[in-house]
C-alpha cells in the first residue's frame, strides 16, 4: 500500500434478495411522503412517522392518490373522478386539489376515474419532462354492472404541468382515454432505466392484464398480457406490483414480473384476500388477509421459499372490514378498518393500523394507532382508501451491508458481526452470533433485528501480516515538518524503517519517500509514505504579529524566520512609534529581546520592522516590512 501526500459467491435464499435490486431502488424516495385520503384526513411522514393531518380537502371512498416532489414537498393530490347518483354514495365530484387545498381541477361526475374504483387513481412523474405529472385513472366496474348503464371510462389521464400559476400547478391535458373497458384496479412500475414505466391494468372483458409503455415519447401501445385467472371470471379489485418490480399480485394469483419487457408468468394462487394485500418494504414478504369474509387471519407469504410458503402473523377475529393497505415510507404498512367495538357509535370511525418491522422474521400488528371520521353521506359511513402509490417509491434502502478483512495466521478466529439482533443465519448454516473458523475464505451472516436484516461479509486470508503508516492530517506542505510517521501492525512483531530505526515511529524533517517493514511469524508487509515536495515556493520570512519579553521563556524574542531555504545575509531593523531604532541585526539567527540598542527596556507599543535579505539561490535582493506588537 503506498500513499501520496501534496503531488462467492454468497449463498442463495436470503442474499439473493440483497444482490438483485435493479437499478432505481437502491435509495428510498421522499414521493410518498404526504398522503390525502378518506374524509378528509391525511397523514404527513416529514419527521420519520405519521402525524394526522386535519385540514385535507380530500372527499374519497376508495382510489385516491397524492405525490410530492422529490424533496418531500406535497405537490398536488386527488381523489381520481367522480360518480352518477346511486345508493352508495350519492353524487360525487371528482377533483385534483394543489398542496394548498384548493381546486386544481375539477372533474365533476363524468371525467376521470370512478369515485368507487378501488385504485382510481395513481400518480407519476412524466419521464424527461421536470415539472410535469401524468395522473392515471380507472373507472369503476359498477359504471358497466348496475343501471344506469353507460360508458364505461376505463383507463385515462390527465397530465400536470407544476410550472403553471406560480408553482401550484395547472392541468395541461384532460381525460385522455387509453384503454376501454378497464377493470379497477392500476398501479405502475418502472423499467429498469429507471426513467420509463409500465403502467398496469386489467381488460374489463378478457380479464387479461394491461400493460402500457410510458416514455418520454408519451403512452406506447397498451399490451394484453394473459392472466391465469385461478378465480374463474371473478375481477380483480386490487394490482400491486413488489417495490423492488420482480413480483405482481391480482385477484390472488401471484406472478413474476419482467419489468424490462413487461411480461408476466403466473408462479402460484394463494390463499389470499383480493382486495386487501401489500408486498413488505424488501419484497420478500406479502401480507393479507386468508379470506375475504369475516373472522380473519393476518398471513404473510414468503416468496423466496420454494415453494412460497404461509405463516400465520396472528390470529385475530374481530377484523369485521379492512380496506385498502399501503406499503409506507417509514417501511410499515398501514391499512384502515372498522373496530367491532367503534360499530355502537351513531356514525363508526375508521381506524389506522399498522404493521410494523415486515422486512424482518418478527412482524407486529398494533390495531387502531389512529382514528379518522367517516362521512355519513357515504354507505355505511365508512371509507376504505389509502393513497394509492406505485410501490417502487418505498423499496427498501440498500441494506446495510459491511465487509470485513481478517488475517489468518496459525489460530483459529472468531468472526462476529458488529450488529447486535435477534437472529443470525451464517453462510455455514450456523445460527448462533458469532462463529470460530480455521481455514481462509468468505464467511457471510444475515443479521435480523427489531426490523431491518444487516449483512456482514467476513473475507478471512491466508496468513499474512499488515502494517500501516498514520500521520498526523497535513494541511500546509512547508509547515508539515517535524511530521511524526506511527507504525501499526497486525500481528505483532518488529518494524524497521528505511533509516534502519526500529521503532514504531518516526519523525521526519525532509521530504522524500519513508518505507516502514513489519515482520512477523505469520509474514512480512511493508507499507510506503511519501511526502512531495510542493509546487509553490516554501522559502520565505515568516513574522509573529506580537511577542512578551517578560522572561518566562514563551515568545520571548522576535525575528524573521526563515523556512525550507538557506539565506546568504539578512539586515533585520526595528524602530518605534518615532522613527528611532531600537534593534538592529545582521545575522539571520539573531533575535530582538525586547530591549533597545542602549540597553534600556521598550515600552508596550506597536513597532515598525524592515528586513532586506537575500536568498542563496537567487541574485536578487528582497525586501519585507512590517509591525509588531510588543506586550508585557
Amino acid at each position: 500500500m503506498q500513499r501520496f501526500i501534496g503531488l462467492r459467491p454468497l449463498f442463495a435464499g436470503l442474499f439473493a434478495l440483497f444482490c438483485t435490486l435493479p437499478a432505481g431502488y437502491a435509495q428510498l424516495s421522499k414521493h410518498g411522503l404526504v398522503w390525502h385520503f378518506g374524509n378528509h384526513a391525511g397523514l404527513d411522514f416529514t419527521s420519520g412517522m405519521p402525524v394526522k393531518i386535519l385540514n385535507s380537502a380530500m372527499d374519497s371512498y376508495e382510489g385516491c392518490a397524492s405525490y410530492c416532489d422529490a424533496s418531500g414537498k406535497l405537490l398536488f393530490y386527488s381523489n381520481g373522478g367522480g360518480t352518477l347518483e346511486n345508493t352508495a354514495n350519492g353524487l360525487r365530484t371528482g377533483y385534483i386539489w394543489n398542496r394548498n387545498d384548493a381546486v386544481m381541477y375539477d372533474m365533476g361526475q363524468t371525467q376521470g376515474g370512478g369515485y368507487s374504483a378501488a385504485q382510481g387513481v395513481v400518480i407519476l412523474p412524466k419521464p424527461s419532462s421536470p415539472g410535469r405529472y401524468y395522473q392515471f385513472m380507472v373507472d369503476q366496474n359498477a359504471s358497466l354492472e348496475v343501471p344506469p348503464l353507460g360508458t364505461h371510462r376505463g383507463l385515462s389521464y390527465f397530465e400536470i404541468d407544476m410550472t403553471l400559476n406560480g408553482g401550484l400547478g395547472g392541468v395541461v391535458g384532460t381525460n385522455i382515454t387509453v384503454f376501454q373497458p378497464a377493470v379497477e384496479c392500476l398501479t405502475a412500475v418502472p423499467k429498469p432505466n429507471s426513467q420509463d414505466f409500465w403502467v398496469i391494468t386489467v381488460d374489463y372483458n378478457s380479464q387479461d392484464f394491461v400493460i402500457v409503455p410510458v416514455t418520454p415519447s408519451g403512452l406506447g401501445q397498451p399490451q394484453m398480457q394473459p392472466r391465469n385467472n385461478q378465480a374463474g371470471s371473478e375481477n380483480v379489485q386490487v394490482i400491486k406490483v413488489s417495490p423492488d418490480g420482480r413480483f405482481l399480485c391480482a385477484g390472488r394469483e401471484l406472478y413474476a414480473f419482467n419489468s424490462a419487457t413487461g411480461t408476466l408468468q403466473f408462479l402460484d394462487a394463494l390463499a389470499i384476500s383480493s382486495y386487501t394485500f401489500s408486498f413488505s418494504p424488501n419484497s420478500r414478504y406479502l401480507y393479507g388477509f386468508d379470506s375475504d369474509d369475516v373472522l380473519l387471519n393476518m398471513v404473510s407469504y414468503d416468496l423466496l421459499a420454494t415453494p412460497v410458503t404461509q405463516r400465520m402473523l396472528t390470529n385475530v377475529p374481530s377484523f369485521s372490514f379492512p380496506g385498502l393497505m399501503q406499503l409506507a415510507p417509514d417501511g410499515n404498512i398501514y391499512f384502515v378498518e372498522q373496530l367491532d367495538e367503534d360499530f355502537g357509535q351513531l356514525i363508526p370511525p375508521v381506524s389506522l393500523s399498522i404493521i410494523r418491522c415486515p422486512d424482518s422474521a418478527t412482524p407486529q400488528l398494533e390495531r387502531a394507532i389512529m382514528k379518522f371520521p367517516t362521512d355519513i353521506n357515504n354507505v355505511g359511513g365508512l371509507f376504505t382508501s389509502l393513497p394509492n402509490f406505485a410501490d417502487y417509491i418505498f423499496a427498501s434502502p440498500t441494506p446495510q451491508q459491511d465487509t470485513i478483512k481478517k488475517s489468518i495466521c496459525f489460530d483459529p478466529i472468531v468472526l462476529q458481526p458488529n450488529q447486535i439482533g435477534t437472529q443470525y443465519q451464517w453462510s455455514t448454516g450456523a445460527t448462533t452470533a458469532q462463529i470460530t473458523v480455521t481455514t481462509p475464505g468468505t464467511y457471510a451472516v444475515i443479521v435480523e433485528g427489531a426490523c431491518s436484516p444487516a449483512t456482514t461479509t467476513f473475507l478471512v486470508e491466508p496468513g499474512g501480516a499488515a502494517v500501516t503508516i498514520d500521520f498526523a492530517p497535513i494541511v500546509d506542505s512547508c509547515r508539515a515538518f517535524p511530521l511524526r510517521l506511527r507504525a501499526v501492525g497486525n500481528p505483532t512483531g518488529t518494524f524497521q524503517w528505511s533509516d534502519g530505526s526500529t521503532a514504531d515511529s518516526l519523525v521526519i524533517t525532509e521530504f522524500g519517500t519513508y518505507i516502514v517493514q513489519l515482520t512477523t511469524a505469520c509474514g512480512i508487509a511493508t507499507d510506503t509514505f511519501q511526502l512531495s515536495k510542493p509546487q509553490q515556493d516554501c522559502c520565505r520570512p515568516l513574522f509573529p504579529n506580537a511577542f512578551t519579553p517578560n522572561g518566562d521563556n514563551i515568545n520571548d524574542r522576535f525575528s524573521a524566520i526563515f523556512e525550507q531555504c538557506a539565506i546568504e545575509f539578512a539586515d533585520f531593523f526595528i524602530y518605534n512609534r518615532w522613527g528611532e531604532l531600537v534593534f538592529q541585526s545582521y545575522n539571520p539567527a539573531e533575535q530582538w529581546d525586547g530591549l533597545t540598542l542602549n540597553g534600556t527596556i521598550s515600552q508596550p507599543d506597536v513597532y515598525a520592522y524592515t528586513l532586506r535579505y537575500k536568498r542563496r539561490d537567487q541574485s536578487q535582493e528582497q525586501f519585507e516590512k512590517g509591525q509588531v506588537t510588543l506586550l508585557r
